[in-house]
């Protein structure tokens, strides 16, 4: 005999919760603002004397990027302008920001700011973070009296 098997069992509670679930998620006035993700997308890794910081930053050059650090800070700066000739009524879908952005992050160490090093390639910037020698493991030799 087929049809719906009943052992298992068809559980109007638990489906009333997930419809509910479905009702409250699409009255959620915030739903689209908490999906937005920063600008620029960043990876931060550890590499062999320190960190190393890649930020995804395309249709940007070198020079449109502005870079500071301090101890345990990196702040990243710059701007997207809109492409020339093209007017802001002509868009029909427009996805990539445009205008003014900024992104600081806080590094898991200090940071050596004397040998931060930048680079930029195929709109990629990777950013070269040497940890402060405050900062890097020590050995103590343990002593004990004689």
């Amino acid at each position: 005999m087929n049809g719906p098997n009943w052992q298992e069992g068809w559980n109007p509670f638990q489906e009333f919760h997930r419809e509910m679930g479905r009702l409250f998620e699409s009255l959620d006035p915030f739903q689209s603002a908490r999906h937005i993700r920063q600008f620029p997308a960043i990876n931060v890794y550890l590499a062999e004397e320190g960190y190393l910081l890649s930020a995804q930053l395309p249709g940007l050059s070198a020079d449109e990027v502005e870079l500071t650090v301090t101890s345990e800070t990196l702040s990243l700066r710059g701007e997207r302008k809109r492409p020339e000739g093209v007017k802001d009524d002509s868009y029909r879908r427009q996805e990539r920001v445009m205008g003014r952005w900024a992104r600081t992050v806080t590094l898991p160490d200090r940071i050596d700011e004397s040998r931060v090093s930048a680079h930029f390639a195929d709109g990629v910037l990777t950013v070269r973070l040497p940890r402060a020698e405050s900062a890097k493991p020590r050995h103590i030799v343990v002593s004990s009296p004689s």
